[in-house]
């Protein structure tokens, strides 16, 4: 595997120094509103989110990204990229993941630099990508498993090594400690075009949905590609009492074990490395404080085999579409409103709308800059201030105003339905809630919402005028 991205837009159809530089851009806009907070108007609460929005073309299928930062930077990664057939290029996969990390983005970022090349790689090897399609294929499943066992013992043995040595001198061992330090979920699909299977691999919290048809219902349906990962998930929970006597019990009330939620995740050294190493790493190379209470696992704490799922795609009058996006999505919107979401957007557009040249809007990232530095104070607004029909409500566990998601609330007005997901989202119709949450900035934020990532793919999309235009 070449790991060739996939073609990629942003608003305007950017190049690769082009995209590079966008992201310098969205990245300074976001430093900017950290630093100025200010009182978010509609119009610049959507400047910032299309500012992050882009699509993802593939032969026969076209994305829709979009992405709201929480952190500072953002701690998830997004990425899109075909998994080449050399003897047949139009049955090139195409694999799409996120990466949704925490304490920190290097973890993350360095699976979406190095997992869809392993995949590849690791598939290719087994010649999972040219065999004959067998549902369940145990030589695909196990390389698409070895592939992210792989990642992460790159991420955690390697820093582990170099902290037990201490041979390579402390910027190093600092340098790469990082990278095992923080931790990341991934979520990757691939799908063959050639037989139109999708196939799921999840390691963490972030969640897939198929939205397909359903001729009995009139409406499309959720379809789960994966399973969320965390304290509440049944099969984690029978884990830890058979194999790790020793293990803090899962919270009832958060699903947590320990300080931590999601019970597979890449990196993470602390729940991995050996209590001498991380005392080790903790003393003499600025590393996290070792585990409370000196917690001590028999077991690793957590793992990164990727529980995966496949089916075969419809296309047709009614085309089924995936959604992927990050936990913070799925704390305020189930499954079943986000495919409600979907079908309402798909009422009014057509997947290739955004792409009509007579729809292209340019977001200038200069100009958002201006009225995010020149803004006044922003207005404050307590729980007593929002009307009772808002579906507001302050939660006692989490210490903050919170808000349900409903179809009631939903707007349907922009072109990339990644975007309008995060609208509705952050309260779609109720615009006082939606620009309120969207003023809030790092750190006050993270205690509301992490970083959001959707993507929205829609199969069955002729996309080869797209591409030759």
């Amino acid at each position: 595997m070449d790991g060739s991205p996939m073609f990629v837009l942003g608003v305007a159809g950017l190049d690769l120094n082009g995209r590079a530089m966008k992201e310098l851009l969205c990245n300074g806009l976001q430093m900017a509103a950290a630093a100025n907070v200010p009182a978010m108007t509609l119009e610049l609460a959507q400047e910032l989110l299309n500012s992050r929005a882009s699509l993802s073309v593939s032969p026969t299928v076209l994305g829709h990204t979009a992405q709201l930062p929480s952190n500072l930077p953002c701690e998830d990664a997004v990425s899109s990229s075909f998994v080449p057939i050399l003897s047949d290029r139009e049955r090139d996969w195409s694999q799409w993941s996120i990466y949704d990390g925490h304490d920190g983005p290097r973890t993350a970022q360095m699976l979406h630099d190095m997992l869809p090349f392993l995949v590849g790689s690791f598939l290719s090897e087994a010649a999972g990508l040219s065999r004959l399609y067998k549902p369940r294929d145990g030589r695909v499943i196990e390389a698409i498993r070895k592939a992210f066992v792989f990642a992460d013992d790159l991420i955690v043995s390697l820093p582990r090594d170099l902290v037990q040595s201490g041979g390579s001198g402390l910027a190093t061992t600092v340098a790469m400690a990082a990278l095992s330090q923080s931790g990341s979920c991934a979520l990757m699909a691939l799908y063959d075009s050639g037989t139109s299977v999708l196939r799921v691999a999840n390691t963490g919290d972030s969640r897939a949905v198929l939205g397909t048809w359903s001729a009995e219902d009139e409406q499309y349906v959720a379809m789960p590609m994966s399973q969320d990962q965390t304290g509440f998930n049944e099969d984690r929970v029978e884990r830890t009492k058979r194999d790790d006597e020793h293990e803090e019990p899962v919270g009832s009330k958060s699903g947590r074990t320990l300080e931590t939620a999601v019970s597979r995740a890449f990196g993470d050294a602390r729940w991995k490395w050996p209590k001498e190493i991380i005392e080790r790493a903790h003393e003499m190379f600025w590393g996290p404080a070792p585990r409370p209470g000196g917690f001590i696992s028999t077991v690793p704490h957590s793992t990164v085999d990727p529980v995966m799922s496949e089916t075969e795609v419809r296309t047709g009058a009614r085309p089924d579409f995936l959604i992927m996006a990050s936990g913070s999505l799925w704390d305020v919107m189930s499954s079943e409103d986000a495919v409600a979401c979907v079908q309402l957007w798909l009422e009014k557009n057509k997947p290739t709308d955004c792409m009509d040249t007579k729809n292209i809007t340019r977001t200038d990232l200069f100009d958002v800059h201006q009225q995010i530095t020149s803004g006044g104070s922003p207005t404050l607004e307590s729980m007593f201030d929002v009307p009772d029909d808002e579906d507001t409500y302050y939660d006692k566990e989490r210490k903050c105003l919170k808000w349900r998601v409903s179809p009631k609330h939903f707007v349907n007005e922009d072109r990339n339905c990644g975007v309008n997901m995060i609208k509705n989202a952050l309260g779609g119709k109720r615009r006082g809630l939606f620009t309120g949450l969207m003023s809030l900035q790092p750190p006050l934020s993270k205690t509301v919402r992490d970083d959001i990532t959707v993507q929205v793919f829609f199969f069955g999309v002729d996309t080869q005028d797209l591409k030759n235009n």
